[in-house]
């Protein structure tokens, strides 16, 4: 039987004869009204155990919550730190790539001009072989006329 207040404070016992209550009734009422109050007693220890214990719980996940969020902002950082890191390394590559390519251009550049050098001077070279050989076939021809003039001479 569960026990308000209200029932305590309107609860009559019947008088006996002498003026008095009888005490078989207040008996039984203390008796009702005290297993009423043991039962709200672990009612409520009942409840402040499952009260601590979700508070237990609650802070156990709000823990857990921290550290998520924790490793999210150190996972996030170090996310960051090597995007910079390879960005880093992607400038310092096209640095390289460009010096490189500024090399072999200047290289090119160079074994062009000795090429048309090199060119240039074969065109003398050609030049003064067609001039040696004109003189060497006009001489043979002055030779060659000479010689006739000699046979016809003879």
């Amino acid at each position: 039987m569960e026990l308000t207040p209200l029932d305590i404070r309107n609860q009559t016992f019947h008088s006996k004869r002498f003026g008095g209550y009888d005490p078989e009734e207040v008996k039984a009422f203390l008796e009702t009204a005290a297993q009423a109050f043991e039962q709200m007693s672990r009612n409520r220890n009942d409840l402040s155990e499952r009260l601590k214990i979700a508070e237990e719980r609650v802070n156990y996940y709000r823990q857990i919550e921290k550290t998520i969020q924790d490793a999210v902002m150190t996972m996030q950082k170090t996310s960051d730190d090597a995007k910079m890191a390879a960005e880093k390394e992607a400038a310092l590559i096209v640095a390289e790539a460009r010096a490189k390519a500024l090399g072999e251009v200047e290289s090119i550049k160079q074994q062009a001009e000795a090429l048309r050098k090199e060119i240039e001077e074969l065109k003398k070279l050609r030049t003064n072989y067609l001039i040696r050989c004109r003189a060497l076939v006009q001489s043979q021809e002055e030779l060659l006329q000479a010689m006739e003039k000699d046979f016809d001479s003879l």
